[in-house]
């Protein structure tokens, strides 16, 4: 008896845990709530479940809003930089891994070193260098910073499970006469599938989700969706709630249901390389 109360949990942390996920869920579900009404209905009682659910919040965003254009743009965004990403990080951390054993540990520490680095700090330098060459306001100014702030941590989770790959899978294919790039793209790189699913949902979620950095990078004219949500919500003659729960509604639904459909490769590619 005593065994099973001690295996059991704690009530109290059971309850605190329980609030925590109310708290966290509570302005979801409050979006999706005033996301189907009128904005009468809101007004007078926002907390309530819509009497006549109506469609018409969600149809204004394409006819009247027009958001199909930015959601279209930020997915090509998202596509352009996890391309990039899978194409540059698992290399270097392939070269860093492989290499000698002191250079190989200053390129990590290097690599490591993009991880600490907050984006205020260099934010400034980044629009002048930018500006100098020529590329600001633009997308593809957008996408090198998103390629180049994304590696560091790419490069750390490739790495922590490209060292549990032996180096005999290397040595055999090499004596099949394959070389380096044919060894990588062909043995190594398909058992990343973990990792590379892992840096698919992490960095699809931020780029879709981004606003300060694509606000500050290409100006309040940007056309990515959540800098076009921030000027129809940022219009002091637009009261319309409806439309802006309704907004927030249709942008969640393609981050949120990324995650749910691969969270189970999610955490495993983040752990695979800590527990082998």
């Amino acid at each position: 008896m005593m065994r099973t109360r001690r295996n059991q949990p704690l009530p109290l942390l059971e309850i605190a845990m329980l609030t925590a996920g109310i708290l966290f869920i509570s302005p979801c579900l409050l979006a999706v709530l005033n996301a189907f009404k009128t904005l009468p209905e809101i007004i007078q009682s926002p907390l309530a479940v819509p009497k006549h659910p109506t469609l018409d919040n969600f149809i204004y965003l394409f006819t009247g809003v027009k958001l199909a254009r930015p959601m279209a743009n930020s997915f090509m965004m998202c596509i352009a930089v996890i391309l990039s990403l899978i194409a540059t990080a698992p290399m270097a951390a392939f070269s860093v891994m492989r290499r000698p054993m002191a250079t190989g540990k200053f390129l990590q520490l290097f690599f490591l070193a993009g991880l600490t680095i907050p984006f205020q700090i260099i934010m400034v330098p980044l629009l002048q260098q930018f500006r100098l060459m020529g590329i600001q306001f633009t997308y593809f100014a957008l996408l090198v910073h998103y390629v180049s702030w994304g590696l560091p941590l790419c490069i750390f989770i490739y790495s922590g499970f490209m060292s549990s790959i032996p180096k005999e899978l290397e040595e055999a294919a090499a004596i099949d006469g394959c070389g380096p790039v044919s060894t990588f793209w062909r043995i190594i790189f398909p058992l990343l599938t973990p990792c590379t699913v892992t840096v698919v949902i992490f960095w699809g979620l931020w780029i879709w989700n981004d606003f300060m950095q694509a606000f500050i990078i290409m100006g309040p004219r940007s056309q990515l969706v959540f800098v076009q949500l921030w000027r129809f919500m940022s219009d002091k003659y637009v009261k319309n709630w409806n439309h802006i729960f309704a907004g927030v509604v249709v942008l969640s639904l393609p981050v949120t249901i990324l995650y749910l459909s691969m969270q189970r490769r999610f955490i495993k590619g983040l752990t695979a390389g800590a527990i082998k």
